[in-house]
């Protein structure tokens, strides 16, 4: 299939949860084992490389939505209920949580396996809708929006960076990194100057015909990074995005998001049961049982005996 056949399939089917899971199951079509190896990659591009707007005006110049409410919550939910129902059984997944996300934080949601990490994560992402209280992106009532809409100010305004990368199998990086802005239907001339530029600053511009299988999982994650920032979006939502990771891969993919935090004022949200990342926080929700069981503040790369 090609990459415009994959879109217009997109389009006509525009449901949020059916393309995550779509890219979800598409993505587990190859296979990881067969790719362990990071190859000579030092990660020295991700370190010396943050995201800037260096590649120019006729470059960069998107369809991504400026944030129209200055000082309010990018993401606000109150009250948020989300109650699943298995037969004659209702499980509450979430438990009233009420929580304000706001431009330039890097906030790390933290919880065990069952805490209702991925519950949440969907609907920061605005994936799902909660079965009672309110989510507001930019202001605006998600449960509000018909489809279409709520997938157009989504796709502005959060990339996405999940742990299992979901990348199309059958594109290859260059397509997999220009598909939110055909979305977005941009200018195809400069959305293919931005892939290109994007690859090359997560060290990928060699890479652009290879298709994932022939990337390594470091590699991958970095096309799903590129991916991330393809509309410019002042937010960036990350699913365990070190997860699937060896532990200095890993922490080369937290630099560069922490750069993307410091020098491009990126309000970064990280969903994770991994306690090594919170030294790169602003913020931290400590999530138990679908409840926040606490909200801590902190200075970025504060060690517990600084506090």
């Amino acid at each position: 299939m090609t990459l415009t056949e994959i879109l217009d399939t997109f389009k006509t089917k525009f449901n949020p949860a059916k393309i995550i899971n779509s890219l979800e199951r598409t993505a587990d079509l190859y296979d990881e084992s067969s790719n362990n190896s990071e190859g000579n990659y030092s990660g020295e591009d991700l370190r010396n490389n943050p995201y800037s707007n260096s590649f120019g005006d006729s470059i960069i110049t998107s369809k991504g939505m400026e944030i129209s409410h200055k000082g309010e919550p990018l993401l606000k939910l109150t009250d948020v209920w989300k109650i699943y129902r298995m037969g004659e059984v209702e499980f509450a997944a979430l438990k009233g949580i009420n929580l304000e996300i706001y431009e330039g934080e890097f906030l790390v949601v933290l919880g065990p396996s069952g805490s209702g990490k991925s519950t949440l994560m969907n609907l920061l992402g605005c994936l799902d809708i909660p079965s009672k209280g309110t989510v507001f992106l930019d202001m605006k009532d998600i449960a509000g929006l018909d489809e279409s809409e709520l997938a157009r100010i989504r796709g502005q305004m959060i990339g996405f960076i999940f742990q299992s990368f979901n990348l199309i199998p059958t594109l290859n990086t260059q397509e997999n990194v220009l598909l939110p802005m055909e979305f977005q239907e941009e200018n195809v001339g400069k959305a293919r100057k931005k892939a290109d530029y994007l690859l090359d600053i997560v060290g990928l511009s060699e890479k652009k015909q290879n298709l994932p299988s022939q990337l390594s999982g470091g590699q991958r994650q970095r096309v799903a990074i590129a991916r991330s920032l393809a509309v410019h979006p002042p937010i960036i939502l990350a699913d365990e995005p070190t997860g699937n990771l060896d532990s200095k891969t890993g922490e080369y993919i937290l630099k560069f998001l922490d750069g993307l935090h410091e020098k491009e004022g990126k309000t970064i949200i990280i969903v994770t049961h991994d306690l090594s990342i919170v030294k790169h926080a602003t913020r931290i929700v400590y999530l138990k049982d679908g409840e926040v069981e606490k909200i801590e503040k902190r200075k970025k790369n504060e060690s517990e005996e600084d506090k």
